[in-house]
């Protein structure tokens, strides 16, 4: 037969049930088991506790306390181990207290012999180790649920975040349409009107040479200009040097076109070389440059900007530093990542599994540390 149990306690207040009962255990063939003995609550208690026995055999009645408050309060201490109530009379009531404390049988008292003894500890022993992975697998669940509860709030300010990059995007694509707009209607517009006239006026009269020269150059003049706010419009919607010559080229034209109109020292420090790059990347990586200094430009007091793009291993990495005022801890915030664009360069890296972090110091400035997976090259 498989083990029971190697030590049983008996919590009785008769010591003659305590000799009846180890009698009646010696008779079952082949077990061998330590009888221990406990006549008092309190000593029953401690015992329990200790944990230190596979199966208990309680009585129903402990002088002025009953057996059952004793097991609910091993329950409730955590402990799982079989126990079987011993009572005096057999009552239906009996058995249904009994599992309600969480007993995992009960015997009458000088109704049972050994063979009935075996087969009630057998089958505790079994419901108990059944419940334990019940219990267990229940945690196990609990846990898990928990989890997901997590990953779904996660997921929820996940979402919610891009909600708002989506919502931000939109916003800024809308802005930069009326922007050029406003621009091809106001400045492109009317030189294309001043052309017009100057033609008309061509066509209307007889201008001497002189006048001819005079109202040709001006027209020059204004396509000219017409010309150059053009490409400006066009650099700034899509930068030719980016699809053309690269990301390098790009990025000191984009520096170019900052130096006159701000009072910043750039140290340029490309690396790339002659290596292109998916235009994925490049495009992403421009952009995170093009955010990057009008941060700086805009919210860091900056004298001086550094920019890097080199390669590191299999990665590309782009470093964007200043020496401004950096950014208060206080401040260093949902709002403060969203005020510099920082959930919209996550959102693009995402897209290529690049990463970007934000290391800042109130008076020393603030760096931004850009890194993009690259495959071997060909």
């Amino acid at each position: 037969m498989s083990v029971i149990a190697s030590r049983i306690l008996l919590v009785d207040d008769a010591e003659v049930e305590y000799l009846t009962m180890q009698r009646m255990l010696q008779k079952i063939p082949g077990f061998r088991a330590t009888l221990d003995w406990v006549s008092r609550f309190d000593e029953a208690a401690t015992a329990i506790d200790r944990k230190e026995h596979d199966l208990y055999l309680v009585d129903f009645r402990l002088g002025p306390r009953s057996g059952l408050d004793l097991i609910r309060d091993a329950r409730d201490r955590g402990n799982i181990k079989p126990i079987i109530v011993l009572t005096g009379h057999g009552d239906p009531m009996v058995d249904q207290a009994a599992t309600e404390v969480g007993a995992n049988d009960y015997l009458v008292k000088g109704e049972f012999d050994a063979t009935v003894l075996e087969r009630a500890m057998r089958y505790a022993t079994r419901q108990a180790r059944t419940l334990a992975t019940l219990d267990r697998r229940l945690v196990e669940c609990r846990t898990t649920a928990r989890k997901l509860v997590v990953q779904s709030e996660r997921r929820a300010a996940a979402e919610a975040d891009v909600l708002k990059v989506l919502r931000q995007t939109m916003i800024d694509q809308e802005t930069e349409r009326k922007r050029i707009a406003r621009e091809l209607h106001d400045n492109l517009g009317q030189m294309v009107t001043l052309v017009q006239f100057g033609l008309d006026a061509l066509a209307r009269g007889t201008p001497t040479a002189a006048s001819l020269a005079e109202k040709v150059a001006s027209l020059k003049h204004i396509v000219n200009d017409l010309s150059t706010s053009l490409h400006r419009v066009a650099w700034e919607v899509r930068p030719t040097a980016l699809d053309t010559l690269g990301l390098e080229d790009a990025v000191s034209q984009l520096v170019a076109s900052w130096e006159p109109h701000c009072s910043l020292v750039f140290d340029l420090h490309l690396g790339l070389g002659e290596r292109r790059l998916p235009a994925d990347i490049e495009s992403a990586l421009y952009r995170i440059v093009q955010e990057g200094i009008t941060n700086v430009v805009r919210h860091a007091h900056a004298t001086r900007v550094g920019v890097i793009l080199e390669f590191r291993g299999s990665d590309v990495i782009c470093i964007i530093e200043d020496d401004g005022c950096g950014i208060p801890p206080e401040q260093a915030d949902e709002h403060s990542s969203r005020r510099l664009g920082l959930v919209g360069m996550r959102e693009r890296l995402a897209l290529v599994d690049g990463t970007v972090e934000l290391e800042t110091e109130t008076g020393h400035g603030t760096a931004l540390f850009v890194r993009v997976p690259l495959g071997a090259p060909s």
